[in-house]
């Protein structure tokens, strides 16, 4: 592990985190005829992958995870915390929820510099600004886009965007991180990096990990277990390399022929 590297995680664990635990949902949202209906169980320190072609329902479940779409049905709990259950009309507004997010639309402020951007969430919840902003230099460090700190977001690229919105979700020390697409805007090297900084975080602070991500190559990566989503179910589940070597749908065939040779040890 890099010296940045030890910084970050050393303080994630001296800061005091959101409580945290396993991540368990039963997540049913309805549009029209259409229906997501997912169960998905995240031990705490552990990541799970969901895959899925466009359209097949993984933003909106990562969306609904986040409260940012209420569930028609099911229920979303976080340890001893229930974040959404439908039955009982409990819906807690995303903002309580103590999450840590990163959509696909990074929706950095765009008149704040890198730095503020990674620090907002944490000067918003009363740290001293100093802090904040040496907990977001950290970050940045980590991320390999320092050199973009005091940049204002809306002139930063789509990849330095991606990872100061990646460290932005870091920063506040979340009960759970959900990451859609997180890696998508990133080089091979800078994908390497993202990848390890989010593994070191989630085993340093024991929080669960959703990632949604198109790639199986970052599931291979980074994920302990996959979630194949196709017309809202899903249709396939275990670690990525068992996926992988039995893909059960044409799709996930498709993603395995797709690596091309990027995962050693996966038979295509």
């Amino acid at each position: 592990m890099t010296p940045v590297l030890r910084r970050v995680a050393g303080r994630a664990r001296a800061l005091a985190p959101a409580p945290t635990g396993d991540l368990d949902a039963h997540v049913v949202v309805r549009r029209g005829t259409w229906t997501l209906d997912l169960a998905l169980t995240v031990p705490a320190g552990r990541v799970v992958a969901v895959l899925g072609p466009n359209g097949g329902g993984k933003s909106t479940a990562l969306a609904a995870l986040a409260g940012l779409v209420r569930l028609d049905a099911g229920h979303v709990r976080l340890g001893d915390r229930t974040l959404a259950d439908a039955a009982a009309d409990v819906d807690v507004p995303p903002e309580r929820r103590r999450l840590g997010v990163l959509l696909q639309d990074v929706l950095l402020v765009p008149h704040l510099t890198a730095r503020e951007n990674v620090a907002f969430g944490r000067r918003a919840a009363g740290e001293h600004a100093g802090d904040a902003r040496r907990r977001a230099d950290d970050l940045l460090a980590a991320l390999a886009v320092e050199d973009r700190a005091r940049t204002r977001a809306h002139r930063l690229s789509g990849g330095q965007a991606q990872r100061v919105g990646l460290a932005r979700a870091l920063a506040v020390d979340p009960a759970a991180l959900l990451l859609d697409e997180p890696f998508a805007a990133l080089d091979a090297s800078g994908r390497t990096v993202a990848r390890a900084v989010v593994e070191r975080h989630v085993r340093a602070t024991g929080v669960p990990a959703v990632l949604v991500t198109h790639d199986l190559a970052d599931a291979l990566a980074l994920a302990d277990d996959v979630v194949v989503v196709e017309h809202g179910r899903a249709v396939q589940r275990g670690t990525a390399h068992a996926v992988a070597a039995a893909p059960a749908t044409p799709y996930v065939a498709g993603l395995v022929a797709a690596l091309d040779g990027r995962a050693p040890g996966v038979v295509t």
